[in-house]
């Protein structure tokens, strides 16, 4: 249920730091450097209680693992694991995300609410990837990560932000398709 937590905590947060823009521009700010702070206490509590275990050899023992049917009738569950690579990753992007919500403080001045939303929704996603063990919930969570992603660069990004988006979104949909088809072969 650990890892679970690993993904509800950003996502929560990114809907609160949206709701909460409203009513106050730095309160985004401060739920989302929250959140994540809240993800990388998770993140080292696994590292701290798993870390005489960890290994990066393929098929080898899950530090934790939650496995949920979802879809029974397409065979697709809900398989979320963690191993000491992941680990690492999910260490790393929780991180990487504080340091975002850090260089973004004083930047971002238009759509606080939403920009922190966006943000925290990728870092969701990027998250879910790195735990997803079942090829449906990756291509869920990479979708999870690219859709917040073409908003942040057509809403905040330089001055051809509108093509950087669309050629953007185009490309990494085209890889994780040439990917998916790569690994069925």
């Amino acid at each position: 249920m650990i890892l679970v937590w690993l993904i509800i905590v950003p996502t929560a947060a990114g809907l609160l730091a949206w709701l909460m823009g409203r009513r106050h521009p730095g309160w985004p700010r401060w739920i989302s450097l929250s959140g994540l702070a809240i993800n990388l206490i998770i993140a080292l509590t696994l590292l701290t209680r798993y870390g005489d275990r960890l290994t990066i050899t393929p098929g080898g023992p899950w530090l934790a693992e939650i496995n949920l049917s979802w879809i029974p009738q397409l065979g697709v569950s809900f398989h979320l694991a963690v191993d000491g690579l992941s680990l690492v990753l999910v260490l790393l992007t929780a991180f990487l995300g504080m340091t975002a919500v850090g260089s973004a403080w004083r930047e971002i001045k238009e759509q606080v609410g939403f920009f922190y939303f966006n943000l925290m929704w990728v870092l969701a996603g990027i998250t879910g990837v790195f735990l997803a063990l079942d090829l449906f919930l990756f291509y869920f969570f990479w979708e999870m990560m690219l859709v917040p992603m073409y908003f942040i660069i057509a809403v905040w990004g330089h001055e051809n932000r509108i093509y950087a988006a669309g050629y953007h979104r185009a490309v990494f949909c085209a890889r994780a398709k040439y990917r998916g088809l790569h690994l069925r072969l």
